[in-house]
């Protein structure tokens, strides 16, 4: 039986039973009109060149680039290249006053409406100064505003980014942290801290930058979303919880270890990520004789109201302002009241915010240089940059998506970069995109960032003119505001939408949530991110293999898992492999296969048959490593010794030149390797009839072709390319 029969030769018409829509086709180059059991891949006799192949690709992209850069000289104006650098200038172009000015101003009221208590509670979280948040909610807006991409996009400060410096800056500097950053005991120790978050959001912006210039916001893609919302969730508890001493009305107590009578020194409410710290603390003995009333009383109303205005401007689009204007509503009212009644002095003593300074940031670029801690900072600055990308992205999609425009990430993760370094150079710390303002953004109508920018200007008033006011509001309002921002994060929803759709992101999801609730949000964090990683891997290492059957009355095959009615073929085992080979999943698409065909061999045995062929169908092989050639060299050459013909079916382009510089057409067969499943089908039934005609086994047939070749019989050179389908 050998390697090529002649054309009209018994075995040549197999061709003509593969299927009328094959014969009528103009296969072109890539298949060869005759072969011995029908269609195969067509064989030339030249060498591919790797070297040859790398540099037509690099002449390709630099002819292209030229070619469009050419193109854009001919065509763009003085504007259009600005336009590339600074993308507000194209939005500014086609403003359509009319139609955009009136939403876009409603819009940045609204998030200014929003922004400014919400950015001065957040500033609070974080350990900073009150004003520090409306410097957040002011420089980098305006900055993003003039690079970024995205129309709806609301950056300043973030709940989820001020938890993790309120708690990842204590543990860089070594100084006490203070009770209230707004007028300090130990303002050198104030300073001390305010240096190291500027610094921190100086390396988050050279990050974001970096990433962006690079394109490699891909890395993200590693954290599922699963993971991701079980850490907000966690998060959020820990954040509600962290302002429950507030509304509480906990804020000092005396320290019963002192021997100091005169000057009473007092102990702090202590400050723990870990919610079973937070509530022994909150509910514990220690602290609960220190219960005010008043101040749960009041916080208690505000978060009422709060949480009323949420709702109302949720179920009724109508009422959307409502919504926005809460906090704001909080804010004024709190400090109304502190002020008329002067709840702040004896004998109501309600803890007020204090000073907030007046005027615009200044500069602090001296900030940033010495940075004496720069391993634990850039740590910290890692972990923020990545929960920052996160969070602006899939908001900045998502809105894009929903109001029908395109977003170039690329350009949002520079904007976002340079927006935080601009920031940083101005009092900021790190700011990224919210969901909550986002969210009125786009439900009042926003059209462009002109709503970005009113909403910068009005926070700008707000510097000049308006701080002092902020003295005398209560520290429980701030809690309130915090409270109802952050319960948003809590996806609950997720929960219950995991456990019916995917029960293993079901379990990351509470991975992810109760270890950042019970260890931490440094820890819960690397825990979380270490999860995500591991399914990757898991997923990647462990790829799904199947075996196919043929669908009655057709020449489809299938999984016979999710295909009953799908038959399988005497004396062929068809297996399909679901992923791209490589050294990770060898291995277990090894162990997979053997375990495949150890079954088939017991099944032919009880029906008194033989396993003669094993097809593998690899179209959704796109790629293979040096191991996965090894992997297939072993494997064909062990099966070919134990009398069992393998078959490979459909292997894309990359896969078959990797497959031919390797010489495994020659090892298999040139006519073992086919464009359809179909096609090995027919080819093994034709030479199992052929056998049988002749008296003979498959096993016998294959010995003899090696003996042959083994006998200096030539043997063709390969160079195949693969037919257009995948």
């Amino acid at each position: 039986m050998g390697l090529h029969d002649p054309p009209g030769s018994p075995r040549s018409t197999t061709q003509k039973r593969l299927g009328a829509n094959l014969d009528e086709a103009d296969d072109g180059p890539l298949i060869d009109k005759e072969g011995k059991y029908g269609k195969r891949y067509k064989v030339q006799r030249h060498d591919i060149n790797d070297f040859q192949e790398l540099r037509d690709s690099a002449g390709f992209f630099w002819e292209s680039s030229r070619n469009k850069f050419a193109h854009a000289r001919k065509t763009y104006d003085v504007l259009d290249w600005a336009t590339v650098f600074l993308p507000f200038i194209g939005w500014l172009r086609r403003y359509n006053v009319k139609q955009n000015l009136v939403a876009d101003l409603l819009a940045g009221t609204s998030v200014a409406a929003l922004v400014v208590p919400q950015g001065m509670s957040y500033a609070a979280l974080a350990g900073l100064p009150s004003v520090y948040g409306l410097y957040g909610a002011f420089v980098p807006v305006l900055c993003y505003a003039a690079l970024g991409s995205s129309r709806h996009l609301a950056v300043g400060p973030v709940a989820v980014t001020s938890l993790l410096l309120g708690s990842g800056i204590p543990g860089i500097i070594d100084a006490p942290v203070q009770d209230n950053p707004n007028d300090p005991k130990n303002q050198h120790a104030q300073d001390v801290y305010n240096h190291a978050a500027i610094q921190v959001a100086f390396l988050a912006g050279c990050l974001y930058t970096i990433v962006g210039i690079l394109k490699l916001g891909w890395l993200t893609n590693f954290l599922s979303h699963s993971v991701i919302s079980g850490f907000m969730s966690g998060a959020s508890v820990i954040i509600a919880l962290s302002q429950v001493k507030s509304i509480f009305g906990y804020g000092k107590r005396p320290n019963p270890a002192s021997t100091d009578i005169l000057k009473l020194p007092q102990i702090s409410f202590p400050r723990h990520d870990p919610v079973h710290e937070q509530l022994k603390d909150l509910l514990g003995p220690t602290w609960t004789p220190y219960f005010q009333w008043r101040e749960f009383v009041m916080g208690l109303a505000w978060l009422i109201l709060l949480f009323t205005m949420k709702e109302l401007g949720k179920r009724n689009k109508k009422l959307v302002y409502i919504r926005a204007a809460g906090p704001l509503t909080v804010t004024i009212l709190s400090i109304a009241i502190c002020n008329i009644f002067h709840l702040n002095r004896a004998p109501y003593n309600i803890r007020v915010v204090g000073t907030v300074p007046a005027g615009l940031p200044k500069e602090t670029l001296s900030w940033w240089f010495p940075m004496p801690e720069f391993g634990r900072q850039i740590g910290l600055a890692i972990i923020v940059c990545m929960i920052d990308v996160l969070e602006s992205i899939s908001i900045a999609k998502a809105l894009a998506y929903r109001n029908g425009y395109d977003l170039n990430a690329t350009q949002e993760l520079r904007g976002l970069g340079l927006a935080n370094l601009v920031g940083a150079a101005f009092n900021c710390y790190t700011t990224t995109g919210s969901f909550s303002r986002s969210a009125i953004m786009n439900d009042v109508g926003a059209k462009t960032q002109l709503a970005g920018i009113i909403s910068g200007i009005l926070v700008m008033i707000v510097l000049l003119c308006l701080t002092p006011v902020f003295r005398n509001m209560p520290q429980n309002a701030q809690a309130a505001v915090i409270i109802a921002a952050v319960i948003g994060l809590f996806r609950y929803d997720e929960w219950f939408f995991l456990w019916k759709v995917n029960k293993l992101d079901w379990i990351v999801f509470n991975v992810a949530l109760f270890c950042t609730m019970f260890a931490g949000v440094d820890i819960g964090l690397g825990i979380s991110i270490g999860t995500s990683v591991v399914l990757a891997l898991y997923k990647s290492a462990f790829p799904k293999t199947s075996m196919l059957g043929r669908l009655p009355d057709t020449t489809v095959y299938r999984n016979v898992k999710q295909y009953p009615e799908a038959r399988q073929v005497d004396g062929l085992l068809l297996l399909r492999i679901d992923a791209p080979l490589y050294f990770a999943n060898v291995n277990p698409v090894k162990d997979a296969l053997a375990k495949y065909e150890r079954r088939a061999q017991e099944t032919a045995a009880k029906q008194g048959q033989t396993l003669h062929f094993i097809i593998i169908d690899l179209s959704p092989v796109y790629d293979v490593d040096a191991s996965a050639i090894h992997f297939f060299k072993d494997w064909i050459k062990q099966h070919k010794d134990k009398g069992v013909q393998p078959v490979l079916s459909n292997p894309s382009r990359q896969v078959m030149r990797l497959l031919e510089k390797a010489h495994i057409p020659q090892l298999i067969g040139e006519e073992y390797i086919t464009v359809r499943v179909n096609d090995a089908v027919l080819l093994c039934k034709e030479i199992l009839a052929e056998c049988g005609s002749q008296h003979t086994t498959v096993a016998e047939t294959l010995r003899a072709e090696q003996a042959r070749a083994q006998a200096g019989r030539p043997q063709p050179s390969f160079s195949v390319e693969q037919k257009g389908i995948a």
